[in-house]
């Protein structure tokens, strides 16, 4: 019976954790478009997507997209402990998988202590999103990594400016442009790798 290669292998590791990517991501986006599309009301524009987590008929509807996107991430953070990416970028991977489910279980509308942490989680995950994406452009520079992380960085504006109290109502699309930014970052990353090892397998 033949054997793989260990390039060859690298390549369908690739391609297998390419298509967890996909398939997570548009779970997650997938249900946040049902979600606005299901309540777009001026509460929601304020308050983001985590109205969604405490608006009853919403619910359940994002839990299966964070828990999609976490898998997602977490399986992803495996693979590329084993590629050139440092430790430090893998551990912050998985704390944004596991962010999302502290974000699920501490509902901001349930008293002012599960009000803040709701928040502190919701900055300290978006802080690590962002690092991480600097870390993909440090690691290899490319037109398509500055792109996705002008996206995002566009997107954590618009949710930096209605955090306070300006009447700036924008945190809902400020923050899905902000996943959509870091979506095209890891998209890169992933994306580079592959081509990197398919271009190792044929030589």
């Amino acid at each position: 019976m033949a054997t793989l290669r260990a390039t060859d292998q690298q390549v369908l590791d690739q391609d297998r954790i390419t298509r967890v990517l996909v398939v997570t991501q548009v779970v997650f986006f997938a249900t946040v478009a049902l979600c606005v599309a299901i309540n777009h009301s001026e509460m929601a524009q304020n308050d983001g997507i985590s109205f969604y987590g405490v608006y009853h008929p919403t619910i359940a509807i994002l839990c299966v997209g964070y828990v999609a996107a976490s898998v997602g991430l977490w399986r992803i953070a495996h693979y590329l402990k084993r590629s050139s990416l440092s430790p430090v970028s893998v551990v912050s991977l998985r704390l944004v998988a596991l962010g999302l489910f502290a974000l699920l279980l501490t509902p901001y509308d349930e008293g002012t202590f599960l009000n803040w942490s709701h928040m502190s989680v919701g900055v300290l995950v978006a802080l690590l999103q962002l690092e991480l994406a600097l870390q993909f452009l440090r690691h290899r520079p490319s037109s398509r990594g500055v792109s996705a992380f002008s996206v995002q960085l566009v997107g954590g504006l618009l949710c930096a400016a209605s955090l306070p109290d300006w009447h700036f109502a924008y945190l809902l699309p400020g923050e899905i442009v902000f996943q959509i930014g870091f979506a095209g970052s890891l998209f890169t990353e992933i994306r580079r790798l592959s081509e990197s090892s398919a271009t190792g397998a044929s030589s």
